[in-house]
């Protein structure tokens, strides 16, 4: 079993004191991620489920992407692994609140299964 280091629920603001980045002025759980591959798997009080894979390129090494599934739709498509997967909708806010990408106008088997975000250097 991977070292997970959990620490409890904290204010935004305590979390960015001890070193964690800040979004929104909540309640924040702050996790240290382990090196290698590792998912994070949360639910809504009503049963919606996310899933956060942090993935390696290199056994061993610190995640550089992040995978994220919405598992609760109700929609599916096929996967490149000969199964289905579950779609979802969303969308990206760039500079202003602008929006560079909107599934919501996408057609049903265009509407993305996996959002990945790369954890490349700054």
């Amino acid at each position: 079993m991977a070292d997970i280091t959990q620490l409890p629920v904290m204010t935004a603001r305590d979390a960015e004191a001890i070193g964690f980045a800040r979004f929104n002025d909540v309640p924040t759980l702050p996790i240290d991620i382990p090196d290698g591959n590792f998912t994070i798997s949360a639910r809504t009080s009503d049963g919606r489920r996310i899933t956060f894979f942090f993935g390696e390129y290199r056994r061993g090494v610190p995640p550089s992407f992040v995978d994220i599934q919405y598992h609760d739709s109700g929609s599916i498509i096929p996967n490149a692994n000969g199964g289905t997967s579950p779609t979802f909708d969303m969308l990206t806010i760039g500079r202003g609140g602008s929006h560079a990408y909107d599934s919501r106008q996408q057609a049903a088997e265009q509407k993305p299964s996996i959002a990945v975000v790369l954890l490349e250097p700054a």
